[in-house]
This record gives C-alpha cells, sequence and structure tokens, in this order.
C-alpha cells in the first residue's frame, strides 16, 4: 500500500496536465515502514529526448543525488511516478523491462491535458510483472 495525501496527488496531477503531451517524471520521497507514506515528491526531468512522448528516463546522478539528500533528513526514494500521456494508468511494456524491485511506480494517465487515472504498481520479480497496490489517500 502507498500512502499519499492529497496536497501531493494533485500536485503530481498538475505536473503531468502541464507536461502534457510530453511524459515527465519524478521521485518520492519517504518511509518504507509496513505502509510506504510520501512526504515529498520530487520532479525531476526527463532525460529521454528521442522519445518524450511515451518514455521516461531519470538520469543516475540525479537520483543518486536526491537519495543522498532523503537521507540526510531521514526519508529514502520509496517510488516513481510518471505520466501517460493518451495512454491508460498501467505499465507498459518499456516500463517493465527496466522496472526495479521494492519500488512503487505511479502512474497518471493523461488523456487530452487532463489527468484521468492514478494507479500504482510494484514490480513482482519472481512472476517478471507488475502487481497493482492500493493508493491510501490519508
Amino acid at each position: 500500500m502507498l500512502g499519499i495525501d492529497n496536497d501531493k496527488l494533485r500536485f503530481i496531477k498538475d505536473l503531468v496536465k502541464k507536461s502534457y503531451p510530453y511524459e515527465c517524471c519524478g521521485l518520492l520521497l519517504g518511509m518504507n515502514t509496513s505502509e510506504k507514506k510520501v512526504i515529498e515528491v520530487r520532479p525531476v526531468q526527463n532525460k529521454n529526448t528521442d522519445r518524450t512522448h511515451d518514455r521516461y528516463e531519470i538520469e543516475g546522478k540525479e537520483f543518486v543525488k536526491i537519495d543522498k539528500e532523503a537521507s540526510k533528513r531521514g526519508l529514502q526514494i520509496i517510488g516513481i511516478y510518471h505520466s501517460h500521456p493518451d495512454h491508460p494508468a498501467i505499465p507498459s511494456v518499456y516500463d517493465t523491462e527496466h522496472a526495479w524491485v521494492g519500488y512503487s511506480y505511479m502512474i497518471a494517465a493523461v488523456e487530452k491535458g487532463e489527468p484521468v487515472d492514478v494507479r500504482s504498481w510494484v514490480f513482482n520479480e519472481e512472476k517478471k510483472q507488475f502487481e497493482e497496490e492500493e493508493i491510501n489517500l490519508c
């Protein structure tokens, strides 16, 4: 289960709306206890310049930098969010091929510039596929 408050979820929806028709992405910082709870949303630049309409890429240096900053504050990266312009909020083949175990993958579907669905997923290493996780609005 992934806990997130309405303000942070609205912030993500605003970001995906502004970036349409391109994919945007960012990191979810928080605590990974019995329930993962998002404390902070950190937008990052989509480094994929070839297929910005259906791919995202987070630069490794940026990931490490944010992870170190979070750690100093007692937080950690618990997930990654990205948008799916004019595509459902389900992981793509590309998403599956590049997934890491242990992270929540929040996907926001955006149709014609409007966020329509937000879902979260975790990668099951044994099954080599994503499983949906519940989003708890707190």
